[in-house]
């Protein structure tokens, strides 16, 4: 869908208004610009001449998190997101991208990640020169530079699961964010880096905990005609610990004392890839009970604020709808919120450090090493 199919979404629109009551940017903003709708016709005057891309559209545009919830509660199932990425395509072409979008393109171009040299884990002595191994862990540009304490929780994981593995020593960026941005041929370009290298290590799994990653991965490449042996496959680490907690690989000899947690659906793990069950069941195998359900949550989860890097490119916008979700965490009145994206970690844990000190989030790689990390 390009930005001229306007018409016709604009057409097939009910006016029920829906998407203004589940786009997390309307919902943090309240400008009408910001729902579907908006957008919609915003790209029909620029599809029809009427306006050209001015620096307020443009700035709209970028704002979108491309969460999709708004899909969830329209009739038609029309994709705003994929609208959206369209029309930052078309930004992009006519030069038009905010500078700080621009640097976003130059860093993974230059350093092989959006956020530049200076990373938060260095990696270890365990390289990637074996070749065939039961796994790969492709950690994510975004979990090395915010998130060390996931990479290493992943990593006792790994070592207690008996696995064969081994990290990307040269890990770049998988072109996610890229592709969100609207740097659609440049992202094709980084994900063929990426591809040619997990293909030539040849693990039987390619395992990641970044959501943004795997839904690359699995929908993206494949469309780049960049598809994996079918002798590999490509898991969330919450899959692969429901797989290895399944088959007795992994054992927990006690339960984690927590009096109560919440869980969070990241959007692209669950509303755009359906992992829903997985992170349930490790919570459930943890701590001996379910995690308490959000008002919004599986496919109606509301967006952390994290979607499009936009915790990186627009700040502002992104703690502002973290504070709409950490609001509905706290009619819940669970003490502990775990998701399983970190970037999801990202903009709760900073919105928590300021305005929520009674709150703690975790990645769920993190609870399940409470428990290894208490002894056995």
């Amino acid at each position: 869908m390009g930005i001229n199919h306007v018409r016709e979404v604009i057409k097939n629109c009910r006016f029920c208004f829906m998407c203004r009551h589940a786009c997390p940017t309307f919902l943090a903003t309240k400008l009408d610009s910001h729902t579907p709708r908006g957008y919609a016709l915003m790209l029909s005057e620029i599809a029809e001449g009427i306006r050209d891309w001015t620096d307020d559209f443009v700035k709209k545009f970028y704002q979108c998190s491309q969460c999709g919830l708004c899909r969830e509660d329209c009739e038609f199932h029309w994709p705003e997101d994929e609208l959206v990425r369209h029309a930052r395509e078309d930004i992009v072409e006519k030069n038009r991208e905010p500078q700080n979008v621009k640097n976003v393109l130059q860093s993974v171009q230059v350093t092989g990640t959006p956020f530049g040299h200076g990373l938060g884990y260095t990696l270890n002595s365990r390289s990637n020169n074996q070749y065939h191994p039961d796994v790969v862990y492709f950690s994510g540009c975004s979990t090395r530079y915010n998130h060390p304490e996931i990479i290493n929780a992943t990593e006792n994981l790994l070592n207690r699961c008996g696995v064969n593995w081994v990290r990307m020593e040269d890990e770049e960026c998988c072109g996610m964010p890229l592709y969100d941005l609207g740097y659609t041929q440049e992202a094709r370009q980084q994900a063929k880096k990426t591809y040619d290298k997990l293909v030539a290590i040849h693990p039987k799994t390619i395992l990641t905990g970044c959501p943004h990653c795997l839904r690359n991965f699995r929908e993206i490449y494949p469309q780049w005609q960049f598809t994996f042996p079918k002798d590999i496959q490509i898991l969330h680490i919450t899959e692969f610990l429901q797989e290895k907690i399944q088959d007795q690989s992994l054992m927990f000899h006690h339960k984690v004392s927590l009096k109560s947690v919440s869980y969070h659906d990241p959007c692209q793990l669950g509303r755009k890839l359906k992992v829903y069950d997985a992170p349930r069941f490790i919570i459930q195998e943890m701590t001996g009970q379910a995690p308490t359900e959000l008002f919004h949550s599986r496919e109606k989860a509301e967006c952390c604020g994290a979607g499009s890097i936009q915790f990186f490119i627009d700040p502002e916008i992104s703690q502002k709808v973290a504070n709409v979700r950490m609001n509905r965490v706290l009619e819940e009145k669970s003490p502990v919120l775990i998701t399983a994206c970190q970037n999801c970690k990202t903009v709760f844990q900073s919105l928590i450090e300021k305005e929520f000190p009674s709150l703690q989030v975790m990645d769920i790689v993190e609870l399940a090493n409470l428990e290894w990390e208490g002894g056995e």
